[in-house]
């Protein structure tokens, strides 16, 4: 009965996604539904119309998207003689952390001695152009995509718990399309403005609460000290959890990038130290240990009461 108990339970489910991505990443799925997203917003994006239109283009596109795509899953519940296992399946398709989990430590070791395959194995992973990176620059680039997807993973897995797969649906829509057509890049900076403001306002909490979760580790009053600098970021949320990951390993995030031929230069986040391999490490290893934190108090809470209620 205890058993049959657990496999009715959403962290169960959620359990099983996060072990299917790390056995098998799915990259190539992932890089698809970005590279289709991009492909179907280009047809609505051009420099020909106003912003006003493409906000709205870009809103409607997402809504396009989103009926279908609730709708399909739907349908595949009604049918599917298992329909619970089709949950975590699509978790499985939306978490970045089996890549990542392959990608950062050969990145990491990589950048000792081979900065070139360092760059190619980075590039994948992030938006800027990776083959201008320094030794300094890979290491912040590496630091702040594994701050910034995690953060994306865990917002995901706590919308999955709160509101159900529909509402983890919504958000890895929302995910996919911020990242299909970036408002880093002029071209997609109107026509992205609607996915960026609703995946703003969902990843809100998530973060911040990843955010206080890193402020228990040794260094956390640097990480304390910190904590304004990220309202100097586009995102608050995510510049409190930049700032707060870079000071508590004493190092720091942000500067110079380049998205484009150009050089964009953003606030410079955490300490004035240099971020190194072994801070860099450190901070991984901080991240880690902060979602295996959470994953194990909602374990606690589901067992605890099943046992000795």
């Amino acid at each position: 009965m205890i058993a049959l108990s657990l496999l009715e339970q959403p962290l169960t489910l959620l359990s099983i996604a996060i072990v299917l991505s790390l056995l098998l990443p799915a990259a190539r799925l992932q890089q698809g539904l970005t590279q289709g997203l991009m492909r179907l917003g280009e047809r609505l994006n051009g420099e020909r119309y106003s912003a006003r239109y493409l906000h709205l283009a870009g809103g409607a596109l997402l809504l396009c998207l989103l009926l279908p795509l609730v709708a399909s899953y739907w349908s595949l519940t009604v049918l599917s003689p298992w329909p619970a296992l089709l949950e975590p399946l699509l978790l499985w398709c939306c978490l970045d952390l089996g890549r990542l989990s392959r990608a950062l430590p050969l990145c990491l070791q990589q950048s000792r001695e081979q900065q070139p395959l360092a760059r190619l194995t980075l590039a994948p992973l992030c938006l800027r152009k990776t083959d201008p990176l320094s030794s300094l620059g890979l290491h912040k680039t590496l630091a702040e995509v594994a701050v910034l997807r995690l953060a994306g993973d865990a917002a995901l897995l706590c919308w999955y718990l709160a509101g159900g797969i529909y509402a983890a649906l919504l958000f890895a829509l929302l995910r996919y399309a911020v990242q299909a057509w970036p408002r880093k890049l002029v071209h997609w900076r109107a026509f992205g403005l609607v996915p960026s403001v609703l995946y703003r306002a969902m990843a809100w909490l998530p973060f911040q609460l990843l955010a206080l979760t890193l402020l228990i580790y040794p260094g956390s009053l640097r990480a304390i000290k910190a904590w304004p600098q990220g309202r100097l970021w586009a995102f608050p949320a995510s510049g409190h959890l930049l700032a707060v990951a870079a000071a508590g390993v004493d190092a720091g995030l942000g500067g110079p990038r380049r998205y484009t031929d150009a050089t964009d230069y953003y606030p410079k986040l955490g300490s004035k130290n240099y971020l190194n391999a072994d801070s860099t490490r450190a901070l991984l290893w901080r991240l880690v240990i902060a979602l295996l934190f959470w994953l194990s108090l909602a374990w606690t809470l589901v067992l605890v009461p099943l046992f000795h209620g």
